[in-house]
């Protein structure tokens, strides 16, 4: 099968869209587009990593699909056929999306079973306010939604600081209330003078040591 062929069915399996694609890998969407319909030539090393993490697929792989020597991957990026990797999010830029180029940091290979069905991310816990569930100092892994339920442990967008926060959820009739775990802290209500959005929930935490 042409190498157009296989990445174009890898990222319809997948169920990404072509811009999800750019912005996750760097590369033009124009350029993919033209890639998949078979009026470019199969790119240089370079960007074939760039689009192996745009993919979420290894670089074993993609050099594999484009018949090529695989390069010898570094232990964090390397990831074999039951791994995917999975952006960090060191910052959040406004407007932009959660798994926007400029937004990640690092990826991490995560078991494939715990990623299924959704798009996800990583973030770095800094603070005590969810210990003891959640410690200081380790990664959560989050699938990116739009709502939570009441009790879930989701990732929210603190608008007015471009910050995002992990809290257990309490809806009211009026509000949505950030609950922390720890009991030294106080809860956040989210309202007009504090808006937020919910950016995902927490699948899964990795402590790191």
């Amino acid at each position: 099968m042409a190498f157009r062929t296989e990445i174009k069915n890898i990222r319809l399996e997948k169920k990404f869209t072509l811009r999800q694609v750019a912005l996750q890998s760097g590369i033009d969407a124009g350029y993919l587009s033209q890639l998949e319909n078979g009026k470019r030539n199969i790119p240089k090393p370079a960007t074939l990593e760039k689009l192996a993490k745009g993919l979420r697929i290894s670089k074993e792989e993609i050099f594999k699909l484009a018949g090529l020597e695989t390069p010898k991957p570094s232990n964090i990026e390397y990831i074999g056929s039951n791994f995917v990797n999975i952006p960090v999010i060191g910052e959040i830029a406004c407007g932009e999306p959660i798994i926007a180029e400029e937004n990640i940091s690092d990826y991490v290979p995560i078991p494939s079973d715990v990623v299924e069905n959704g798009t996800f991310f990583i973030l770095n816990c800094i603070g005590d306010s969810m210990e003891p569930t959640i410690s200081n100092g380790s990664q959560v892994v989050v699938r990116e939604q739009p709502d939570a339920e009441n009790g879930q442990i989701a990732a929210v967008l603190l608008e007015d600081e471009n910050t995002a926060t992990l809290k257990r959820i309490k809806k009211t009739k009026t509000n949505v209330i950030l609950m922390p775990d720890n009991p030294s802290y106080d809860p956040i209500v989210l309202n007009e003078d504090r808006p937020g959005r919910i950016l995902g929930i927490v699948k899964m935490e990795m402590k790191r040591f």
